[in-house]
C-alpha cells in the first residue's frame, strides 16, 4: 500500500485533515502540538472502475467499488507539527522526519487564511504568508537530508575519487531507507553542474543544493491550502499558486463534517463529490441546516471541499501512477476463485507487464513469460507500457495467470 505523509507547522489543520480523510478520531484543537505522536490511517484514491465499461459486476478484494468508482486504499500518516530548526531537535525534533521515510508523496498543509504563525500560534488572519508555511517544511527536510549525507560524505567522496565506488550507488545506499533509489540519484546527478570526478571538492552549500533537488524528485509535494473557506483565504491561495506550488484549496473542517453527516445518514455524499444531497430535512436542527448551507456555498464556489483532490492529484497527477487491473482469466475477467476484477494495483509511470507481475508477487515476476490484454485478447509486446485502466492477465512459469 502506498504511503502519503501529512506534514506542516503546528495548528495548520493537519489533524483535522487526517480525520477528514480517514474518519479516525484524533485530538483536534486550536493550539500548537495537538499531535504528540504520528497518527496512521487509510484513505482512498478515486479512479473510474472499468466494470461499467466492460459490462460486468465486479467483486473487489484489495479495494472498493462504489457506483462505478474504484476506491484504492492509501496509507496516510499525520506527523507532529514542524517548527523552525526541527531538524536540530526543536519542538518534537526528528520524530516526524523518521516517520515519513517511505512516503511516496508529501501533503504539506498550509494555513491559507494566514491566521497562525510558524510556531502555530494564533495571529490576526492574513498576517502570516502561507508560502512560508511550505518553505519551512522544505528547509527542514533539506537540512535533515543534508545531515544524513554529510556524515558519510568524506568516505563517499574519497572512495569515488579512488574509483573504488560509483557516486550514484553510494548516495543511493545512504538514502535507501528513505525510498530513494539509484535511478533517482542518477537523474539528479545527470543535471547537476557539480564536479562528479572530484566530490571531495564539493562545498556544504553545493551538497545542500544536491539534496534539495533529490528531495524534490523523490518526495514530491502537493500543498493543501487549508482553511480556504475562511474569509480572505483566497489571497493566501493565490500566493501559493504564484510561488509555483501545486496547490489545492481545501477545507478539512467541511470535508470532515460531510463525511460524518454521510455516515449518520443525514446526507448523501461520496468523498470527492462536488456537492451533497440532504436526505431528510426533518432530521436536521436549524444550526445543522445553516452549517450545511454554508458548506454548499463553499463547495459550489470551490468545486467541492478539495480534500479528496489532494489524494487524487498527488497519485494520478504529480506521481503519475497507473491503476491496472490484473486478472487470471482474460475471458471471464476473474481470478482463480471466480472474483471479477478483484484487484487494482498502482504502478509507476513507464511500468510494463513484468513490473505488474513483480508487484503482485516476486515469484510471478521471476517466472514471467508474457501478458495478455484482456480487452482485446491479444498478447502484449515486450516493450508495452501500461496505461491507466488496463486489464491484464500475466502468464508465468511460476503460476499461470494473475
Amino acid at each position: 500500500m502506498e504511503l502519503a505523509g501529512l506534514v506542516g507547522k503546528p495548528n495548520a489543520g493537519k489533524s483535522t485533515l487526517f480525520s477528514a480523510l480517514t474518519l479516525v478520531d484524533v485530538p483536534i484543537a486550536n493550539y500548537p502540538f495537538t499531535t504528540k505522536s504520528p497518527n496512521r490511517g487509510v484513505t482512498y484514491l478515486r479512479f473510474n472502475c472499468v466494470c461499467r465499461e466492460l459490462g460486468v459486476k465486479d467483486n473487489p478484494r484489495n479495494s472498493l467499488c462504489v457506483d462505478g468508482v474504484r476506491l484504492i486504499p492509501i496509507q496516510i500518516i499525520d506527523c507532529p507539527g514542524i517548527v523552525p530548526q526541527a531538524h536540530l531537535g526543536r519542538g518534537l525534533g526528528l520524530q516526524f522526519l523518521d516517520e515519513i521515510r517511505q512516503a511516496s508523496a508529501l501533503i504539506v498543509v498550509a494555513d491559507a487564511s494566514g491566521g497562525t504563525d510558524l510556531e502555530g500560534n494564533i495571529v490576526e488572519p492574513g498576517t502570516q504568508d502561507p508560502v512560508e508555511d511550505v518553505r519551512l517544511v522544505e528547509r527542514e527536510l533539506d537540512e535533515w537530508l543534508l545531515g544524513i549525507i554529510a556524515r558519510d560524505w568524506p568516505r563517499i567522496a574519497r572512495a569515488v575519487e579512488a574509483k573504488q565506488a560509483a557516486l550514484s550507488e553510494e548516495i543511493a545506499r545512504v538514502f535507501s531507507g528513505l525510498g530513494i533509489g539509484r535511478e533517482e540519484v542518477e537523474a539528479v546527478i545527470s543535471r547537476s553542474e557539480l564536479s562528479l570526478a572530484h566530490p571531495t571538492g564539493w562545498k556544504k552549500e553545493e551538497l545542500r543544493i544536491f539534496v534539495n533537488e533529490l528531495r524534490r524528485l523523490s518526495k514530491p509535494i502537493i500543498v493543501a491550502a487549508n482553511k480556504a473557506d475562511v474569509p480572505g483565504a483566497q489571497k493566501g491561495v493565490k500566493r501559493l499558486v504564484d510561488a509555483g506550488y501545486e496547490t489545492i484549496p481545501c477545507s478539512a473542517e467541511a470535508e470532515r463534517a460531510l463525511r460524518i453527516a454521510a455516515e449518520r445518514g443525514l446526507v448523501s455524499y461520496r468523498p470527492g463529490d462536488k456537492t451533497f444531497k440532504i436526505i431528510d430535512d426533518s432530521r436536521l436542527s436549524p444550526a445543522q441546516k445553516k452549517a450545511l448551507d454554508r458548506l454548499a456555498a463553499f463547495m459550489e464556489k470551490n468545486g467541492g471541499t478539495g480534500v479528496q483532490d489532494l489524494i487524487d492529484r498527488a497519485y494520478l497527477g504529480i506521481l503519475g501512477y497507473i491503476p491496472v487491473f490484473p486478472v487470471e482469466d482474460p475471458a471471464r475477467l476473474t481470478d482463480k476463485n471466480g472474483n471479477v476484477l478483484p484487484d487494482v494495483y498502482l504502478l509507476k509511470p513507464g511500468s510494463g507487464p513484468r513490473d505488474l507481475a513483480y508487484k503482485i508477487h516476486s515469484e510471478l515476476g521471476e517466472g514471467y513469460l508474457y501478458a495478455i490484454d484482456a480487452r482485446r485478447k491479444l498478447k502484449l509486446s515486450s516493450d508495452y507500457r501500461l496505461r491507466p485502466g488496463d486489464v491484464v492477465s500475466i502468464v508465468s512459469a511460476a503460476k499461470r495467470g494473475a
